[in-house]
C-alpha cells in the first residue's frame, strides 16, 4: 500500500508540474516573439516571403489552440508580386492529451477569407511547385501512411468567403462546411461557390452536398446523397439551372476503382440518367457506363439554356429527341456504343467515338432508317451581300482543316436538297483539310448512283471535286425534285461527271463549275418545244411544203418533242457548258448540233441540223433516204427557248441544191467550151 501511495503522489506531482509548465507557457511565452524565426524558417525552406502582420494567439490546455491572421505567403521569383495565398484568419485546435499517445485529434479548423492564386509562367511552371521545400526527398510510403493513421479524428473544417483562381478561371464566395471526420463516421459536406470562366463572363452559382463515410485504413470511401446544382443567367436574361444527383458512389483508392449504380442530370427540361464504374482512377482513369436521355424537345432545351435555334424550313422540326447507349472514356479515347437516337421520328443506331491516337479522330459506324434533312435546312432567302459571309466561310474552312474523320453511314431513305435517295451507303474520311465521301452508292429514282466526292479546304477558297455515275435514272422526277420545278426533259438516263468547283456557297460553286460531262437518255421527251412543228415551218421556207403526215406531224404546236435517244458530252468552264456532239434520234428524225449552255443564267445558244428521213433507220443516214436537211438556231433560256430556222444556212443549202441539180449541165457546157477553144 505504501508503494501505491508513493506512486500516486509522484504522478500527482508530475501532473501538477505539467499544469504549472503549461500555465507558465501560456502567460510567460508570447508566440509573437517568434515571428522572425517563423518567417526565416519558411523562407529558408521554400524561398518565399511569409507575412504575419496580425497577432498570433496560443493556448495549450485542454486544447492546443492556435489563432492567427491576417497572413500571406508570396510567390516564387518570376511570378506576380501579389501573394500566392492569403488568409484573413485561421483558427486551429488540437487535443493535448492524445498527443502523448502519438494520436492527432484535431478540432474544427476555421479558415476565413482564403485567397489562393494559382498561376503558370511563360515556361509552364506553376507557382505552387516547390512548396514541399528545397531539394526534399519524397517521403516514404510508410511514413505517409503513419501520418494519415495518426490523424484519428478531425472535428471539422469551415471555410468562409474564400477565393481560388487559376489563370482566368475564378471561384469566388467559396463556403465549405465539413463535419467531423473519423473512421466509420458519416461526414456531411456542404459547399457553395460562384464560378466565372473569364473576366466579364456570366458567373455560375454552384451548390452541392454529400455524406462521406471514410475508411482510411482500407482507403475506401462511400459517398451518399451527392447533389449538385448550378445556376447562371442566360444571354436572354432567364435563369439556366442544372442538377446532378448520385444516390451512392463507392471509391476504393487502393484498387483504384469507383462505382455508381445510378446517376441523373437535369438541364433545361432534359433528363439524363445512367450508371458508371471506373478503373485506374489515379494512374490512368477509365470510366464506362450506360446513359439514357428521356424524350425531350431540343428546341425548348436550347431555349432554356439561352441558345437561339436557327430558323428551319419546317418549324416543327427538331422538337422530339431521345437517346440511349453505353459510353466509355479513357485518356486515349471516348466511345459511344449500342447507340440509339430518335429524332423527329427518325432512328439512328450504331457507334461513334473520338480517338486521340495520332490526333483526335472521330470514328463512327451509323445506320439511319429514314430522314428528311430538308426539314432542318435554313429557309430560302434572296441572295444578299453579307460582310459576315467570308468570315463564316473562313471559320468553316478552319474547322475542316483540323477535322479528322473515319466512318461509314448507311440510310434506308434520305431526302436532301429535294432529292430522295434509298439504300444509301457512304464511306467518309477527313484528314489534313480534305473531306472525302468515297465510295457513295445509292438507289436513285429507279436507277443507281455511285460517286466520289471530295472537299479540299487547304487553300483559301475550298475546292469541290465531283466524280459521279448515274445509271438508268428517271431524269424527269430527279430534275423536278432537284430544281423545285417541272423538268424540261424526261427519259431514263446514264450520266457520267468529272467536275470541279471552287467557292464557299452554292452560287460561287455554280459559277466556277468546270470539267466534263457525258449523258445519254432513252425513251424520253423535251418539254416546252415541238421540234416536229418547227421543222415543218422550216421546210415550208425552203419550198418543201408541209412534210407528209406519215413522216412528221404537221398539225398544231404540241409543245413537246418525243425522242428515242438523246446524247451529248459537254466541257464546262466557269459554269458554261460547251457541247459539240448533241445528237437526238427519233424514228424519222436525226438532230445534231453544237452550242453552249450557261448553268447560272440558263441561257442557251445552239446551232442544230435536223435531218428528216423518208423511212426510219437505225444506221447512218444516206442521201437516198434524206427527205430534208434543215438548219436552225436555239436561243433564249431553258425556260423560254426560241427556235428559228437558220435563214443563211437555208439559203446556202438552197444554192447547193440548185448547183447539185444542174451540176451535169454545167460540166457539159464547160467541156464544150474547152473543145472549141483548142480546135
Amino acid at each position: 500500500m505504501r508503494a501505491l501511495k508513493v506512486t500516486g503522489f509522484l504522478l500527482g506531482g508530475l501532473l501538477a508540474l505539467l499544469l504549472l509548465a503549461l500555465l507558465a507557457l501560456r502567460f510567460l511565452v508570447n508566440p509573437n516573439d517568434f515571428k522572425g524565426r517563423i518567417v526565416s524558417a519558411v523562407h529558408e525552406s521554400t524561398g518565399r516571403e511569409l507575412q504575419l502582420p496580425g497577432d498570433i494567439r496560443l493556448s495549450v490546455f485542454p486544447w492546443v489552440h492556435l489563432e492567427f491572421g491576417p497572413a500571406s505567403l508570396g510567390n516564387p521569383p518570376g511570378f506576380d508580386a501579389r501573394p500566392f495565398v492569403a488568409v484573413r484568419r485561421v483558427d486551429l485546435r488540437v487535443k493535448l492529451l492524445p498527443l502523448l499517445h502519438k494520436e492527432l485529434r484535431v478540432g474544427r479548423v476555421v479558415v476565413d477569407g482564403l485567397d489562393l492564386r494559382l498561376l503558370k509562367n511563360r515556361a509552364g511552371a506553376g507557382n505552387w511547385q516547390g512548396l514541399g521545400g528545397k531539394d526534399q526527398p519524397p517521403e516514404p510510403d510508410g511514413q505517409r501512411t503513419s501520418a494519415v493513421e495518426a490523424l484519428r479524428d478531425l472535428g471539422g473544417l469551415t471555410l468562409r468567403n474564400g477565393r481560388v483562381s487559376y489563370q482566368d478561371q475564378v471561384i469566388e464566395g467559396l463556403d465549405l462546411e465539413v463535419g467531423r471526420m473519423a473512421p466509420g463516421v458519416t461526414t456531411p459536406v456542404r459547399i457553395k461557390l460562384r464560378l466565372a470562366s473569364a473576366a466579364g463572363a456570366t458567373p455560375t452559382d454552384l451548390d452541392g452536398r454529400l455524406d462521406l463515410t471514410p475508411d482510411p485504413a482500407a482507403s475506401r470511401y462511400r459517398l451518399n446523397g451527392l447533389e449538385l446544382s448550378a445556376a447562371r443567367r442566360s444571354t436572354g436574361g432567364g435563369a439556366v439551372n442544372l442538377k446532378l444527383g448520385v444516390p451512392q458512389m463507392n471509391v476504393d483508392l487502393a484498387a483504384q476503382t469507383l462505382g455508381a449504380a445510378a446517376f441523373s442530370a437535369e438541364a433545361g427540361g432534359a433528363t439524363l440518367s445512367g450508371s458508371l464504374h471506373g478503373e485506374r482512377i489515379i494512374d490512368s482513369p477509365a470510366i464506362a457506363g450506360t446513359f439514357r436521355l428521356a424524350p425531350c424537345s431540343p428546341r425548348k432545351v436550347l431555349a432554356a439554356l439561352g441558345y437561339t435555334v436557327p430558323p428551319m424550313r419546317d418549324g416543327q422540326a427538331f422538337s422530339a429527341l431521345s437517346a440511349s447507349g453505353q459510353f466509355a472514356y479513357s485518356s486515349t479515347a471516348t466511345q459511344l456504343s449500342g447507340l440509339r437516337v430518335q429524332l423527329d421520328g427518325s432512328s439512328l443506331t450504331g457507334r461513334a467515338g473520338i480517338s486521340d491516337k495520332g490526333g483526335s479522330t472521330i470514328g463512327f459506324e451509323l445506320a439511319l432508317d429514314h430522314a428528311d434533312l430538308d426539314r432542318y435546312r435554313a429557309p430560302p432567302a434572296p441572295v444578299a451581300k453579307d460582310a459576315s459571309a467570308p468570315a463564316v466561310a473562313q471559320e468553316q474552312g478552319t474547322a475542316l482543316k483540323t477535322l479528322r474523320l473515319d466512318g461509314r453511314l448507311t440510310a434506308g431513305q434520305v431526302r436532301v436538297a429535294g432529292v430522295t435517295l434509298s439504300r444509301l451507303t457512304a464511306v467518309l474520311a477527313a484528314r489534313d483539310g480534305v473531306l472525302r465521301a468515297a465510295p457513295t452508292t445509292a438507289t436513285l429514282y429507279d436507277g443507281t448512283l455511285r460517286g466520289d466526292l471530295a472537299l479540299d479546304s487547304r487553300a483559301a477558297v475550298p475546292r469541290l471535286q465531283i466524280d459521279e455515275t448515274l445509271d438508268a435514272v428517271a431524269v424527269a422526277p430527279l430534275l423536278r425534285d432537284l430544281m423545285g420545278k417541272p423538268s424540261r426533259i424526261s427519259g431514263r438516263g446514264h450520266v457520267v461527271t468529272h467536275l470541279s468547283a471552287r467557292g464557299s456557297d452554292a452560287a460561287a460553286i455554280m459559277r466556277s463549275l468546270s470539267g466534263h460531262l457525258a449523258a445519254r437518255l432513252d425513251g424520253g421527251a423535251v418539254e416546252g418545244v415541238d421540234l416536229w412543228f418547227e421543222i415543218n415551218r422550216a421546210a415550208a421556207l425552203i419550198g418543201k411544203g408541209a412534210l407528209s403526215a406519215g413522216v412528221l406531224s404537221a398539225g398544231s404546236d404540241s409543245g413537246r418533242t418525243r425522242f428515242d435517244a438523246f446524247s451529248a458530252t459537254a466541257d464546262l468552264t466557269d459554269g458554261v457548258a460547251t457541247t459539240r456532239d448533241l445528237n437526238i434520234v427519233s424514228q424519222n428524225l436525226r438532230l445534231a448540233g453544237q452550242g453552249t449552255f450557261n448553268i447560272v443564267s440558263e441561257a442557251v445558244n445552239y446551232q442544230v441540223h435536223a435531218m428528216v428521213l423518208k423511212q426510219p433507220t437505225a444506221g447512218p443516214v444516206n442521201n437516198a433516204n434524206l427527205l430534208a436537211d434543215i438548219p436552225a438556231t436555239i436561243t433564249g433560256t431553258l425556260t423560254h427557248p426560241a427556235i428559228r430556222p437558220d435563214l443563211q444556212g437555208i439559203a446556202r443549202a438552197r444554192v447547193q441544191q440548185e448547183l447539185d441539180k444542174h451540176k451535169g449541165e454545167l460540166q457539159q457546157k464547160l467541156q464544150d467550151q474547152l473543145q472549141k477553144l483548142f480546135k
